[in-house]
C-alpha cells in the first residue's frame, strides 16, 4: 500500500519555502468570494489607483532636468509637498506592479520561489497573496467541481454495473450457458489491456503508472496545502528536487481530468509519478492475468507489464542507481545477453538494426554488470586450471555468490584445503577468492556450467545456484506469472553464460521466442512425455546419489543437459521426472515454474519479484525475463544472427564527417580522439584521475555525434540511470576547462546559440579522418586512390573503442558505428588489396592485416589475405595464414563460409580437411 507521511500540524512543521503557511487547526478552503475579492483588489491596485491619480493630478510627474541650488534651498510650499507625495505614490505603485509581474511569471513557469524584489518585502508579500489566491483558489475550486462531476459519473457507473450484474444473474438463472459465454467474452476483452493491482488512491484505469513509483497528493490541513517541494522533501530528502517530479508528471491526465501545468498547482488526490530513488512510496504492480488452471501448471497467461521508460533521469547524483525494470535487475543476465549480442556481431554481419532493436541493446548495456561476469568466469576457469595442474579434484559446488569484493563458492561435502589463491572458510564449506588476489595465469574448462544467477540480495551480492549439482528438480512457485519470468531468465542464462561450454537446454511450455534469444543451445520440446521416455531409454544403469551429487554422475566430456518447464502435461510426467532426476548418472538439471514431485530445492517468488531461497537462508530480487522483454530481445538477436555477407561488388557508403580534416590534422592536433582501436584521448589539460573516465566518455560521445546535441541528451546518454542538471552541467564545465581553448582563445567545447554542445574543428577524430580519406579516394585516379587508402588504413589500430571502461558507453549502439565502421574499413581494405594484388602483394597483405585489426572475423579480408600470401614469395605462406584464420574464427565461434573453404582447398589441395574448418 502506498504510504505517505502525515503533514505536521504545529509551527515546527513548516515546509519548504516561506510562502506556505504552517497548518492551522481549522480547515479553511478557498471560496469564490475570496477569489473574486482578490481579483477586485488586484485590479484596484494595478488599474484603479493609477487611473485615479491621472484623473485627480494628471500624468505622472517626470523631471525635465536636474534641480538647481535655488530649488533645493527655497522654502517648502504646499505644492512641493503634494508633488513629492505624488512621486512617492507613483513609485509605490510601480514597485507593486513589478512584484505582481514577478509573481505571475514565477507561477506560470512552475518555478520555485522568485527572487525577492529589492526593498519590496510587504509589497511582494501582498502581490504573492493576491496572485496565489486567484490562481490556486480558482484551480482548486475548478478541480473540486470536476472531481464532484467525476464522482457523480462514477456513482452512476457503479449503479449501472450493479444493475447489469443483477440482470446477468437473472439471465444466468434462465439460461446459464449463454450468460457464461457473454461473461467470458467480456473478460477476454478486458484482459487485452494491462491492469494493475489495487493501490489506494490510484484509479485502476491509470495504466501509465504501472511499474513506476507513485505518491498521492494529500488533502489540505487547515491553511496548509500539499506541494511539490514538500513531496520532494518527504520522499527524496531534498525539496529542491521538486522540478524532477514536475517534469515526470507535466501534462499527465489526473483522476479529476485535469493536468499538471503549473509547478505550484497540484490538487489533493492527484497521482504523481516519482523518481526511482524515492522512498516511502510504492511501485505500482501489474495485475496477474491467468486462467485458473495455470495455478496447476497451465501454460497460458500474460506477463506483467514492463515500461521501457522506467529507466529515466532520476535527479540523483552521478553515483545514484535507479531501480530498473526486472530485466535490468539481473546485472549478470543483462551482461550475458549484451556479450552474446556483441559476440554474434563479431561472428557475422547481421541485418541493420531498427530503432527499437537499438534501444533493446542499449537497455541491456545499461543494466549489465560486465565486470562481474568476466571476473566470475575467470575465477571459475582459473580454479579448474589450477586443480588440473595440481592434480586435485574440483570441489563439489552447489551455490556461489559474487560481489564487488569476492567470489564465494558453497561446497558440499566440505573440503578443508583449497589451492592458492583461494581461501577456506567454515571448515571448507565455503571457498573464497578476494578481488585483489592474483589470478591464475591459465584458463581451464568450465567446471560449473549449471550455475545460474537467481538474483541480487539487499547487499548488492549476486546469488547463483548450480542446477546440475541438485540431483533433482528445482521449483520456483508462488506467483505463477512471475515464476515463469524467473524460469525464462534462468533458461536463457544456461544458454548464454560464459562460464558454460557446450550444453543443451530443453524447454517445455515456455514462450518459443526464448529460443530466438538464447540461440541454438535452447530447444523447444512439444512432447514432454516422449522426451522423458527417450531419456530413460538412453540412460545408463542407475545408482543412488546424494542431493548434491549430480555432477558426479556425468561422464567425462559429456555435455550437461537441462530441462526447463513452464508447466506439466499431467501426473504421469511428474512421476517420470521424480524417477529420472535423483538417480540419473548423466549430468542433468531440472528447473520448473510449477510444483514437481520430489523437488529437491523449492524457491518461493512473490508478486513483487522477491525470491526466497530457504536452503541458503537468503532472499533476493529475482532475475526475470518478461514476455515483452523477450519479444524485444528476440527481434534483436534474430537480426544480429542473420548473416548478410558484405557484397564486395557494391561499394559501402562512407558517411560525411563534420569537418574536412585528414590524417595530417589528426597527427598534429593538440586534442585528438581515437576510436579506431583502443580508446585514446590526448589533451594538454590536467584532470583528477578519478574523473578521467567520465570526462573522456563525454568527449567521445560529442565527437561521434553528427550534429550538436542538447545537454539533456548528453545527460541521458552518459548517465543513463539519472543525473541532476547541476551535476551534468558541472561535469560539462569541467570537461570544457580540461580541453582548453584554441589559438584564438575560444573554448574547444562549444555551445550553439540554441544551447547545444559540439566540439570545435580543432579537435581531431581518427574516424572522421578515415572517412575524409576514403571519400577522397573514390574521387581520385588509381595511383592517388591507393595512397589515400593506405593512409586511411594506417589510422586503424584495433577493434572499435577497444579496452573502454566497463559499464560505460551504453549509448554506443545508437551511433550504429559498430556495424558501420566495420563495413567502411573492410571495404577500404578490400579495395586496396584488389588494387595491389598484381604489382604489390606485400601492400595487399598490409591492407588486409590493417582491416583485420578492426574486423578480425571478416572472411572477405581473410580470403584477400590468402590470395596476397599466395602471390607473395616473401610472406609467411598461405598455410600459416590458414592457421591464423582458423584460430581467429574458432575464438569467435564463427562458422567458416563456403567461399572461404573453397578457396583454401583451391590454394592448398593437400591440406587435411579437418584442419580447415573453424
Amino acid at each position: 500500500m502506498t504510504t505517505t507521511s502525515p503533514a505536521p500540524t504545529g509551527p515546527e512543521g513548516v515546509r519548504g519555502p516561506e510562502r506556505f503557511a504552517a497548518p492551522a487547526a481549522e480547515d479553511e478552503r478557498p471560496s469564490w468570494g475570496k477569489v473574486l475579492g482578490s481579483i477586485v483588489v488586484l485590479l484596484a491596485l494595478l488599474v484603479g489607483l493609477p487611473a485615479l491619480l491621472v484623473l485627480l493630478t494628471g500624468a505622472p510627474p517626470l523631471p525635465d532636468g536636474l534641480p538647481t541650488k535655488e530649488t533645493l534651498t527655497e522654502p517648502l510650499s504646499i505644492d512641493a509637498v503634494f508633488a513629492v507625495l505624488r512621486v512617492v505614490v507613483w513609485l509605490a505603485w510601480l514597485q507593486f506592479a513589478l512584484c505582481t509581474a514577478v509573481e505571475v511569471v514565477s507561477l506560470l513557469r512552475g518555478g520555485g520561489l522568485p527572487r525577492p524584489v529589492p526593498l519590496s518585502g510587504h509589497s511582494q508579500a501582498l502581490a504573492r497573496a493576491l496572485v496565489g489566491t486567484i490562481l490556486i483558489g480558482a484551480s482548486v475550486l475548478g478541480s473540486s467541481g470536476a472531481a464532484s462531476a467525476a464522482d457523480d459519473a462514477r456513482a452512476v457507473e457503479r449503479a449501472s454495473t450493479v444493475a447489469v450484474q443483477q440482470t446477468q444473474d437473472t439471465d444466468q438463472a434462465q439460461d446459464g450457458a449463454v450468460a457464461q459465454d457473454q461473461v467470458a467474452e467480456a473478460e477476454a476483452e478486458v484482459d487485452d489491456a494491462p491492469r494493475m493491482k489495487h493501490v489506494p488512491g490510484v484509479p485502476r484505469d491509470m495504466t501509465d503508472v504501472i511499474g513506476k513509483k507513485v505518491a498521492i497528493v494529500q488533502p489540505p490541513s487547515g491553511h496548509y496545502h500539499d506541494n511539490l517541494w514538500d513531496i520532494a522533501e518527504r520522499h527524496l530528502d531534498d525539496g529542491r528536487r521538486w522540478k524532477e517530479i514536475f517534469d515526470l508528471n507535466k501534462g499527465r491526465a489526473q483522476p479529476d481530468g485535469l493536468q499538471l501545468e503549473l509547478g505550484r498547482l497540484i490538487q489533493p488526490g492527484w497521482v504523481l509519478i516519482m523518481p526511482g530513488d524515492a522512498h516511502g512510496v510504492q511501485r505500482v504492480q501489474a495485475l496477474e492475468q491467468h486462467a485458473p488452471e495455470q495455478d496447476q501448471g497451465g501454460s497460458g497467461g500474460a506477463s506483467t507489464v514492463v515500461d521501457r521508460d522506467q529507466v529515466e533521469e532520476t535527479g540523483a547524483d552521478e553515483s545514484a542507481v535507479q531501480e530498473a525494470a526486472p530485466l535490468l535487475l539481473g546485472g549478470l543476465l543483462s551482461a550475458m545477453l549484451a556479450g552474446a549480442a556483441i559476440a554474434e556481431r563479431r561472428r557475422r554481419r547481421g541485418l541493420a538494426l531498427g530503432d527499437d532493436d537499438l534501444e533493446a541493446e542499449v537497455t541491456l548495456r545499461i543494466g549489465s554488470d560486465e565486470e562481474r561476469v568476466r571476473w566470475l568466469d575467470r575465477a571459475l576457469r582459473g580454479l579448474s586450471a589450477t586443480c588440473r595442474a595440481e592434480r586435485v579434484p574440483l570441489p563439489q559446488v552447489y551455490a556461489a555468490t559474487v560481489s564487488d569484493d569476492a567470489v564465494e563458492l558453497r561446497v558440499a561435502p566440505p573440503v578443508a584445503v583449497a589451492p592458492a589463491p583461494w581461501s577456506v572458510l567454515d571448515g571448507g564449506s565455503r571457498w573464497r577468492l578476494d578481488r585483489d588476489a592474483e589470478e591464475p595465469a591459465e584458463s581451464g574448462h568450465a567446471p560449473y556450467p549449471g550455475l545460474v544467477c537467481l538474483g541480487r540480495d539487499d547487499h548488492g551480492t549476486d546469488v547463483l545456484l548450480d542446477l546440475e549439482s541438485v540431483a533433482g528438480a528445482v521449483t520456483v512457485t508462488g506467483s505463477p506469472t512471475v515464476a515463469r519470468e524467473v524460469v525464462s531468465a534462468l533458461a536463457v542464462q544456461l544458454a548464454t553464460a560464459p562460464w558454460a561450454d557446450d550444453q543443451r537446454i530443453w524447454a517445455y511450455d515456455l514462450a518459443p521466442v526464448l529460443a530466438d534469444v538464447a540461440g541454438s543451445p535452447l530447444l523447444m520440446v512439444d512432447d514432454l512425455t516422449g522426451h522423458l521416455n527417450a531419456w530413460q531409454r538412453s540412460s545408463p544403469a542407475r545408482r543412488a546419489q546424494e542431493v548434491l551429487g549430480g555432477r558426479l554422475g556425468r561422464h567425462p566430456g559429456a555435455a550437461p543437459e537441462y530441462l526447463v518447464l513452464g508447466g506439466l502435461p499431467g501426473i504421469a510426467a511428474g512421476a517420470q521426472l521424480d524417477a529420472l532426476g535423483p538417480a540419473d548418472t548423466r549430468g542433468l538439471g531440472v528447473l520448473s515454474a510449477v510444483p514437481v514431485p520430489g523437488a529437491r530445492w523449492r524457491l518461493g517468488i512473490d508478486d513483487s519479484g522477491r525470491l526466497s531461497i530457504p536452503l541458503l537462508d537468503l532472499e533476493v530480487d529475482a532475475v526475470r525475463l518478461t514476455a515483452d522483454a523477450a519479444d524485444d530481445l528476440a527481434a534483436l538477436f534474430t537480426k544480429v544472427r542473420t548473416d548478410t555477407p558484405l557484397d564486395v561488388r557494391d561499394r559501402i557508403s562512407v558517411p560525411v564527417p563534420p569537418h574536412d580534416h585528414d590524417d595530417s590534422h589528426w597527427r598534429s592536433a593538440p586534442i585528438r580522439v581515437g576510436v579506431l582501436g583502443p580508446l585514446e584521448l590526448r589533451s594538454a589539460g590536467q584532470l583528477d584521475p578519478a574523473r578521467l573516465d567520465l570526462a573522456t566518455e563525454v568527449v567521445v560521445f560529442l565527437a561521434l555525434q553528427s550534429a550538436p546535441v542538447h545537454p539533456s541528451v548528453v545527460g541521458a546518454s552518459v548517465w543513463p540511470r539519472g543525473v541532476t542538471a547541476e551535476v551534468r552541467d558541472a561535469t560539462i564545465a569541467r570537461v570544457r576547462d580540461w580541453l582548453g581553448d584554441d589559438r584564438d582563445g575560444n573554448a574547444l567545447l562549444r555551445e550553439t546559440p540554441e544551447g547545444r554542445l559540439h566540439l570545435a574543428p580543432d579537435v581531431a577524430v581518427d574516424w572522421h579522418a578515415f572517412c575524409v580519406l576514403a571519400r577522397r579516394a573514390r574521387e581520385s585516379d588509381v595511383g592517388t586512390e591507393r595512397e589515400l587508402l593506405r593512409r586511411a588504413l594506417q589510422l586503424v589500430r584495433g577493434e572499435l573503442i577497444a579496452r573502454r571502461p566497463v559499464s560505460r558507453y551504453s549509448w554506443l549502439p545508437r551511433t550504429r558505428l559498430e556495424r558501420q565502421a566495420v563495413d567502411v574499413v573492410v571495404d577500404a581494405a578490400h579495395r586496396l588489396a584488389e588494387l595491389s594484388f598484381d604489382d604489390d602483394p606485400a601492400g595487399a597483405t598490409a591492407a588486409c592485416q590493417a582491416g583485420l585489426r578492426l574486423a578480425p572475423t571478416s572472411q572477405v579480408l581473410w580470403r584477400d589475405l590468402l590470395i596476397a600470401e599466395d602471390r607473395n614469395p616473401d610472406g609467411p605462406g598461405t598455410s600459416a595464414v590458414v592457421d591464423e584464420m582458423v584460430r581467429a574464427l574458432q575464438t569467435a565461434k564463427a562458422p567458416l563460409e563456403a567461399e572461404t573453404e573453397a578457396l583454401v582447398i583451391e590454394l592448398l589441395p593437400h591440406r587435411p580437411e579437418g584442419e580447415v574448418s573453424a
